[in-house]
């Protein structure tokens, strides 16, 4: 996960705006006197579910956590970014380090290019390939996925990397080779079925090896290194998050082979965990790209395991998590192989989190006994606290007293006790936090960093043809609700060429650059780029018009029941309408 992905992952834009001015209840949002201008009447709206700010008065003004913070602090977006890591306690990586990852990334990248070529043409390939086509994975998938092939001998991957300038540090930094207690080196991956495991931005930082002999283990990780940490990648995000985002539903499967699967039968919502219980990390990436999410883990007993782990922990607070009942002795990939017209049934009647706890947990305990009942209240109790329907709940409460024969106002007691007990936990962390006793806000951070593809899309268009930048007149900076996107288009609005906007930015952003001119598009003519960046342009101008529009709303409603002088806002509204009424005319006639 890059500095970026790992700040707006933890923001809180009511945590961060509470450390420069006092916040107040209005209705869902809360509002203040900007910090930005001096008045008497709070003009300035915080704005939690949107994870954004907005000023009506004399700035007129708005942005995300990491925008409040350039203006507060009258930063730089990467100082500001900076700002904001060091007080979230992420840590930097230093220039040296930054510097150092190059070579490593270049190593990964020539190996699984060597792995690769290895599975296509050896002698030795041949055997590999066999087992592939027996387990239903076609010649376009081992492609697309780059599926490679470990040589069986100790070193031909070290003298191929050697060959290329590659030093034995290097190689073990980037955890592709093993130190023996004499000192000797040599390759960490012989024999085996090679899966590049790829970064959310297509950066090759490790790699899963699956046996072919029936050697132990059978699957065998890069080891930890500055590249790969296992509990913050996902394998197949990569390529799996475009169709996360259209779909608005993630699908986690255990092992690399059940993720190959569905991708290659048209199911590319679906990521692997790599055989491990979910992260607090990994859940964040999933939460920033669907608003549902389905775990299909194997049906055993380990997968069972897995998964309740992942729900205890990770994703605790998390709604629309749902568990997908797969037949007994099936994974992933042998239902889809065997049977993919069963899988879309298989996930589209997932059961809840909660449904699952009831089934798998109380065959645990000794509920006829006050200990066994004592152990599973407190495991279960957690469970039900996060129900928000009150009916729900108390359908819950039901089978929770049919289960352990234990009166209601037992039941209820226990259930208030861990209430308290969330409660008191939650209050002791936000005041960690300058600023006034606020209301929790559920999943702030989720729904603020959650990636703008109509801003990337548009972005990526003007980086790719420079001769777009004539068409681009309309499109201002406060249209991008997210400011590594604004400061990007800002900085491009400088420049006359992609190297010269390489130049002009700095590391975090940088890297978001790159992930931006790397982006796919389907082939496109002059005309077709042009008409495609004036619809995204149309698009995020009306978004923004909508948005100003519920945030002036809220504004006039606030003044009203107030008694203040509401002529200046409804005058912006009038604008506003304006403005519609000319883009609809628009649309209308171009036929969209």
């Amino acid at each position: 996960m890059s500095l970026l992905d790992d700040v707006k992952a933890r923001l809180d834009i009511v945590e961060v705006v509470s450390g420069y001015t006092s916040l107040t209840q209005a209705g869902r949002n809360l509002k203040a006197r900007c910090p930005f201008h001096s008045e008497r009447t709070p003009s300035f709206v915080v704005f939690p579910e949107r994870g954004s700010w907005r000023c009506f008065g004399a700035c007129a003004e708005g942005g995300d956590a990491i925008r409040f913070v350039m203006k507060a602090e009258n930063q730089s977006f990467s100082e500001a970014l900076r700002t904001l890591a060091d007080r979230l306690g992420v840590q930097l990586p230093s220039r040296r380090a930054q510097e150092a990852m190059n070579p490593l990334l270049r190593a990964n990248e020539e190996v699984a290019k060597f792995y690769h070529r290895h599975l296509l043409d050896s002698e030795e390939g041949a055997d590999a390939q066999a087992y592939l086509e027996e387990r239903g994975v076609s010649q376009e998938t081992v492609a697309a996925f780059n599926l490679g092939l470990s040589p069986t001998g100790w070193e031909d991957m070290k003298n191929h990397l050697a060959g290329q300038g590659f030093t034995d540090a290097q190689m073990l930094q980037a955890g592709l080779l093993h130190r023996s207690e004499e000192g000797r080196t040599r390759d960490l991956f012989h024999g085996r079925l090679m899966f590049p495991i790829k970064d959310a931005r297509g950066h090759t930082v490790g790699f899963g090896g699956r046996e072919l002999d029936g050697g132990q283990p059978k699957y065998l990780n890069t080891p930890q290194s500055p590249l790969f940490d296992k509990s913050t990648i996902l394998w197949g995000m990569d390529v799996a998050s475009e169709g996360i985002r259209l779909k608005g539903e993630a699908v986690v499967v255990e092992g690399y082979m059940d993720a190959l699967m569905a991708h290659q039968h048209g199911f590319t919502n679906v990521v692997a965990s790599m055989g491990t219980a979910l992260t607090t990390q990994q859940v964040e990436q999933l939460t920033r790209l669907a608003k549902s999410y389905v775990l299909a883990l194997d049906a055993d007993a380990a997968g069972q395991e897995a998964t309740l782990r992942s729900l205890e922990s990770s994703w605790k607070g998390v709604d629309n998590v749902r568990i997908a009942l797969l037949p007994i002795g099936k994974d992933p990939d042998d239902l889809i192989r065997q049977a993919p017209e069963l899988w879309p049934e298989v996930i589209s009647t997932a059961e809840t989190k909660i449904e699952f706890f009831f089934r798998l947990v109380p065959p645990r305990y000794d509920l006829t006994t006050t200990d066994g009942q004592s152990e599973f209240l407190t495991k279960f109790s957690g469970w039900v606290t996060y129900r928000e329907d009150a009916i729900e709940q108390d359908q819950y409460m039901e089978r929770l007293t049919a289960l352990t024969g234990l009166t209601r106002h037992l039941l209820e007691e226990a259930l208030q006790l861990k209430r308290q007990s969330l409660l008191q936990a939650a209050a002791s962390k936000t005041q960690r936090y300058r600023g006034p006793d606020k209301p929790l806000q559920v999943q702030v951070a989720a729904a603020a960093s959650k990636q703008d593809q109509l801003e990337a899309y548009s972005l990526a268009l003007l980086l790719r043809d420079p001769a777009l930048k004539e068409f681009a007149e309309a499109l201002r900076p406060e249209f991008f609700h997210e400011s590594e996107n604004r400061e990007v288009y800002l900085k491009w609005a400088e420049c006359s060429i992609l190297e010269e906007l390489r130049e002009l930015v700095d590391a975090p952003l940088r890297e978001h650059l790159e992930t931006l001119v790397d982006r796919d598009f389907p082939s496109m003519d002059q005309k077709e780029r042009t008409e495609a960046l004036s619809h995204c342009v149309r698009r995020l101008e009306e978004r923004h018009l909508r948005e100003l529009r519920t945030q002036l709303g809220a504004s006039l409603s606030q003044a009203q029941e107030e008694g203040i002088d509401d002529s200046l806002v409804v005058d912006e509204l009038h604008k506003q309408d304006k403005r519609f009424k000319e883009l609809f005319s628009t649309r209308v006639r171009r036929g969209y």
